[in-house]
């Protein structure tokens, strides 16, 4: 049940590392052009790298993400397991109350 109330701090807390990661990236990349006056595109390599680094830092988020979907209770999943019109039946009896 812990993991089911920390998960959402834990994706935020994810969600910073990975900003914060991202915002590091640029600021390297973009390291150089700032002393220069003329504008110089970035090489290969560094593009590269800046191109890598988002792609992990994407991953580890997708795979935060499984994990806090893979700690939700059993019955959280059950529910959308479910055929739609079940869902949609229940909520309308639910509402409407019983029929005369």
């Amino acid at each position: 049940m812990m993991d089911l109330w920390l998960a959402p701090w834990r994706a935020s807390l994810a969600l910073t590392a990975s900003t914060l990661e991202m915002m590091l990236t640029a600021q390297k990349s973009l390291a150089g052009v700032q002393g220069v006056p003329e504008f110089q595109p970035m090489d290969e390599a560094r593009m590269r790298e800046a191109f890598h680094s988002a792609a992990d830092a994407n991953l580890r988020r997708w795979g935060d993400t499984a994990d806090a979907i893979n700690n939700l209770p059993d019955w959280y999943r059950d529910l959308s397991r479910v055929p739609g019109g079940v869902m949609t039946d229940w909520f309308d009896a639910a509402r409407r109350g019983p029929q005369d």
